[in-house]
């Protein structure tokens, strides 16, 4: 007798990846002058002012007790004036009686001599953090920045890539990666776009006496001289292709070929290389080679340009003071004069900072930023209004500013035109 047959076994269905999703930050009001301090988001329709300044760690003489209002419509945050004293300004625009401007990602808000950035999704602790590597400040903009340093303590990679527009600190964010991969001694650093192909090899790889005639006893070249430690190889999206061919071979086999010589030799080498370039982008137009891209890129980190971290500009500024041996007191600041610079693009980033402020102090007996001064620098603002003009508005800018001419200002137009809106009310 034939055993029973068994069924055949049901396919089983197959089950997508799961994807968790990240989680989403908070909503909050960072301080960035005079400072630092996150703040929540307060409950919607109920006016705030002083006093719940003061709850929250902060003190302004000049905010008013009902100050401002933010609302929420659907998913959205706004803010509107309460009435108070001295206004209620979004993005270097007073907003009018009755007017309320949405507020997206970024958006600056002042009351009183306090300058508020609203952020939509805040991760990490209240406080501001400290200084990366004891020098790169970002008290909540480079929290990404920490993140990395901090995972790459717990797990050194081989290599390490900065990418980031010119002037956001990349050999500072360098060294700071050196220390915490444990290889910051010694450390070298050399700029790939001021290296001649005909000496290229020898800086970096080194020679042997009689390579070259004057080659004296020969010389160890930057990595053998930096052996255990670190080498930063700054601008390498400059490189030309035959010379990252010869770079890539140290990657691939953590070994140079000194000039004049018939052996390779090991070398142990922590390597961090930075770009202001879209490597991918290189990659594409076959100016920069795929392979030590990937090399290069086995731990990528990204740091964001000023204009996406305004909150961190007058602490910036603050240190940039410091290291001129002067001391910036936010009690020596027009709050007017640090908005203006806040939502000026600053296109090369700390370095375009530090010469508008190094021009501001050069005006003043001692470290002073004044809007007067600084908009002889930078510039009126010349962003689009809030709202329309009304005639409503423009009264409380004369009244408010004391004169036609700062009343323009203040509403980011020009006094003709100004005086043209009036004319044609009355």
């Amino acid at each position: 007798m034939s055993a029973p047959k068994r069924p055949a076994p049901s396919t089983e269905d197959h089950l997508p990846p799961k994807r968790d999703a990240l989680p989403k930050g908070r909503e909050v009001l960072l301080v960035a002058f005079p400072k630092p301090r996150a703040l929540p988001v307060p409950v919607s329709g109920e006016p705030i002012g002083r006093d719940w300044l003061e709850s929250h760690g902060a003190s302004d003489t000049r905010v008013s007790s009902r100050h401002a209002v933010f609302t929420r419509r659907g998913t959205g945050l706004g803010v509107e004036d309460g009435g108070s004293r001295n206004g209620t300004w979004v993005n270097g625009r007073r907003l009018g009686p009755g007017e309320r401007a949405a507020l997206a990602d970024g958006a600056l808000v002042r009351i009183g001599r306090t300058l508020l950035v609203f952020r939509d999704d805040f991760h990490g602790p209240d406080a501001p953090a400290e200084p990366i590597g004891g020098k790169l400040v970002g008290p909540f903009g480079l929290r990404a920045v920490g993140e990395f340093l901090a995972a790459l303590e717990a797990r050194p990679s081989s290599n390490v890539l900065i990418e980031g527009e010119t002037g956001t600190g990349k050999e500072l964010v360098a060294r700071a990666v050196a220390e915490a991969a444990a290889r910051a001694n010694p450390y070298g650093a050399v700029n790939m776009a001021g290296l001649a192909t005909g000496t290229f090899e020898a800086q970096l790889f080194g020679y042997v006496a009689g390579a070259y005639s004057g080659s004296g006893k020969g010389s160890p070249g930057l990595f053998r001289a930096h052996e255990g430690g670190a080498v930063f190889l700054d601008e390498i999206g400059e490189l030309s292709l035959e010379l990252q061919a010869k770079l890539l071979r140290v990657l691939e086999n953590r070994e140079i070929l000194p000039v004049g010589a018939v052996r390779s030799v090991p070398v142990d080498v922590f390597i961090v290389a930075a770009t202001n370039r879209s490597l991918e982008e290189a990659v594409a137009q076959g100016s920069f080679r795929r392979d030590l891209l990937a090399r290069l890129a086995s731990a990528r980190i990204e740091l964001p340009p000023l204009r996406e971290r305004a909150e961190d500009v007058f602490a910036i500024s603050e240190a940039i003071a410091r290291t001129q041996g002067d001391s910036l007191e936010s009690a020596n600041v027009e709050v007017e004069a640090i908005e203006r610079i806040m939502l000026h693009e600053l296109r090369s980033n700390v370095r375009e900072l530090a010469a508008v402020l190094q021009r501001a102090f050069a005006a003043e007996r001692k470290p002073t930023l004044r809007l007067e001064t600084v908009e002889r620098i930078l510039g009126p603002l010349e962003t689009a209004p809030t709202s329309a003009l009304t005639v409503a508005l423009v009264q409380e800018a004369i009244r408010a500013a004391g004169s036609e001419s700062a009343a323009a200002r203040r509403l980011g137009i020009t006094r003709g035109k100004l005086r043209r809106f009036l004319q044609s009310e009355q």
